[in-house]
């Protein structure tokens, strides 16, 4: 994985860990987006996941705030319920793609293949995916 989608992979990464918080569902994805994806640009990911992500943008920014209030804030409040699980479900799932893209990518420069990630079924036991992490700093 290059250096540009490491950085995509960490805000999309740390984005999901925010999600599976226990708070409010638009609460989570509120903090999601403005901690770790309002300042990605759509440049740091690969071009097949880039228009996804834009959308998701326009998404969560459709709104015009209030005095005081971020477009974030103000596009949330005024989601459903429905729409507000479908954006987060499109974190999940970019992160996912980016994941998924990062294993298909050729080797590198260096002759190392990126990482594979584990399947359940080539182990004994299962274990949780490198990709999960406890540290939600």
């Amino acid at each position: 994985m290059d250096a540009v989608n490491v950085a995509a992979w960490e805000s999309l990464h740390k984005a999901t860990l925010e999600l599976a918080k226990s708070s409010g569902l638009k609460q989570r994805l509120a903090e999601a987006w403005s901690r770790h994806l309002e300042r990605l640009s759509g440049a740091e990911l690969p071009v097949d996941l880039r228009q996804d992500f834009e959308s998701l943008r326009l998404a969560m920014t459709s709104v015009r705030p209030f005095k005081g209030e971020s477009a974030v804030a103000a596009t949330v409040r005024k989601m459903s319920m429905g729409e507000a699980d479908a954006c987060a479900a499109r974190i999940v799932a970019l992160l996912d793609a980016l994941h998924r893209s990062s294993a298909r990518a050729p080797a590198r420069a260096n002759g190392h293949a990126p990482p594979r990630p584990v399947v359940a079924a080539e182990s004994p036991t299962v274990r949780i995916p490198t990709l999960i992490s406890v540290n939600r700093a």
